[in-house]
C-alpha cells in the first residue's frame, strides 16, 4: 500500500471541508514556510471584534500548507488569487488523514472581506493592543497597508502572490501569515488521533 504524502492528503481535505460549487476548492497547493507561535493561534480578520483562539498549539515553528483559488477578471485580466484553506500539521500525513476532525469554534469567526490573518494573540496584541509595537507598524492600518501592497504585487510573470509572511515580533520570531481570502467567516478544525493528540489544524475561509 503507498503511503499517503502530503499533496494527497491536501486534496482529501479539499473536498471533504471545501465547497466545489461555490468556487472554493483549490486549484493549486503551496508549503509556504513557517508560523511561529507562542500563544493561542487565531485565523480571522485583522481586525475582528470577536474571536476564538486555538490555545494547546505547540509553541514553535510549524510548516503552513495553503490551497488557492486563481481568477481571472474578463474584462481587465487582472488576476485574482484567493486562499480558501490552510493546514498545519503536527504529525505524518496517514496520522492526519485517520484522524477525526472537529470544529474547533463554537461562534462566528469573523473573516475578510478582502484578507485573513494567521496569527497568534502575541502577534495580535503586537499589531493591534498593548502588546511591544513593531518599528515598522506603528499601528495595524500601517500593517494592513503593507499587507495590500504586497499581495497587489505581481512578480514576473505576472502572477498575484497568495500570502504575504511579516515578523512582528524580533524577540520571539513571532509572525502574521496574511492571506488575500474571498469571504467572511473562518472555519477551524482540530484534527486528534485514538488518543486525542492534536495531529493538525485546518483552517477554511468560506
Amino acid at each position: 500500500m503507498t503511503a499517503m504524502n502530503t499533496e494527497t492528503l491536501l486534496h482529501k481535505l479539499a473536498e471533504e471541508f471545501t465547497d466545489e460549487y461555490l468556487g472554493d476548492r483549490p486549484q493549486e497547493f503551496h508549503q509556504i514556510g513557517g508560523l511561529t507561535v507562542v500563544s493561542a493561534l487565531v485565523f480571522s480578520s485583522p481586525d475582528a471584534q470577536e474571536w476564538s483562539g486555538c490555545d494547546d498549539v505547540p509553541a514553535g515553528t510549524h510548516p503552513v500548507h495553503i490551497g488557492v483559488v486563481r481568477r481571472q477578471d474578463a474584462e481587465s485580466g487582472r488576476e485574482s488569487a484567493h486562499v480558501t484553506m490552510a493546514l498545519i500539521p503536527f504529525a505524518d500525513p496517514e496520522a492526519i488523514a485517520e484522524a477525526e476532525f472537529e470544529d474547533a469554534i463554537e461562534d462566528y469567526q469573523p473573516l475578510g472581506p478582502d484578507h485573513g490573518f494567521l496569527w497568534d494573540s502575541t502577534a495580535m496584541d503586537a499589531l493591534r493592543f498593548d502588546g511591544p509595537r513593531p518599528d515598522a507598524f506603528p499601528d495595524l492600518d500601517a500593517f494592513v497597508a503593507h499587507v495590500e501592497s504586497e499581495l497587489a504585487t505581481a512578480d514576473a510573470a505576472g502572477r498575484i502572490p497568495a500570502w504575504v509572511d511579516v515578523t512582528v515580533d524580533e524577540r520571539t520570531g513571532v509572525n502574521v501569515l496574511a492571506f488575500p481570502v474571498n469571504a467572511e467567516s473562518a472555519g477551524c478544525y482540530e484534527a486528534r488521533d485514538a488518543d486525542g493528540r492534536l495531529v493538525a489544524l485546518l483552517f477554511t475561509a468560506s
